[in-house]
């Protein structure tokens, strides 16, 4: 990369999210990958998060077969931070036939211990919409009533665009969109969340919207806290974003043979053995 001023200015303010993700992301990524990432790297400094490394890809837990299941971290930040993430979830591999699901993907993880009205969700909205051009119009959000709150807070989001879930089904299940905690996860996350949606490519959502929404991806988990100072977070996901702005991203079959290869080299290097994981999408 030829080290003009804009590109200075980027890795200036940014860290340039290739360094702060060690140089890695799930596997080559593309042009449009690199510049949301990049974007996102540059922004978000720009509101004083700092970059920090990724963490291993194989955990040595038993959750999630051994391996990253996203950017939650058991260590605590003095300050906000920004992780670009590599994951991936064996428990994706019955839905890998659904749009966005891929075997390896790459997560923009965003951390604050003090955020203003304990949420960082508008200053993600702004990026989404300020600086990657998505159409508010089109988004869904999906929580429970301890978002609402904030909805009414959301300056021009048509309200028929939040889909409300039952608050004891969300905690139950921990999964995200209303509360994500789930269940054996060893950083224990347990945080009051909205999941923001955007139509799949290629598809016009019609009728009222269910949960999950079939016509629609998640690119966006965001934390929420009412009445409730401390540490939120959120998660971007990379590809996801990538695909609702039109643009193409490798399959499940290529990430999967990807995420093979970045385990390999990774137990290489650092002499841990391959998990079960490894094996549950090897054997595919």
């Amino acid at each position: 990369m030829t080290l003009n001023r804009r590109n200075l200015l980027q890795l200036s303010a940014a860290g340039a999210v290739a360094a702060a993700a060690g140089g890695r992301f799930a596997w080559a990524a593309t042009d449009a990958e690199r510049a949301i990432a990049e974007n996102a790297a540059a922004y978000f400094a720009g509101l004083g998060y700092k970059s920090v490394p990724p963490l291993d890809l194989i955990t040595g837990d038993a959750f999630n077969g051994g391996l990253r299941f996203d950017e939650s971290d058991s260590v605590s930040s003095d300050g906000p931070t920004m992780r670009l993430q590599t994951a991936a979830r064996v428990e994706d591999i019955p839905e890998r036939d659904r749009a966005g699901v891929l075997a390896a993907f790459d997560i923009i993880g965003l951390s604050h211990p003090e955020p203003e009205d304990d949420t960082i969700l508008p200053a993600v909205l702004r990026f989404l919409i300020d600086e990657r051009g998505l159409d508010p119009a089109k988004m869904l959000m999906v929580s429970t009533e301890e978002f609402r709150p904030h909805l009414d807070d959301l300056d021009g989001f048509d309200a028929n665009r939040f889909l409300e879930r039952p608050l004891a089904e969300a905690r139950t299940m921990g999964d995200g969109s209303g509360y994500f905690a789930p269940s054996g996860h060893p950083a224990g996350p347990a945080i009051a969340s909205v999941g923001l949606y955007y139509p799949a490519p290629g598809i016009e959502p019609d009728g009222d919207p269910i949960y999950p929404p079939p016509d629609h991806i998640e690119i966006a988990e965001i934390g929420i806290a009412r009445d409730a100072a401390g540490h939120t977070a959120a998660g971007l996901g990379l590809q996801r974003l990538a695909m609702a702005e039109g643009n193409p991203v490798p399959d499940f079959d290529e990430t999967r043979l990807n995420l093979l290869r970045l385990l390999e080299d990774e137990s290489e290097r650092t002499g841990k053995p391959l998990p079960d994981g490894y094996t549950q999408f090897a054997s595919l």
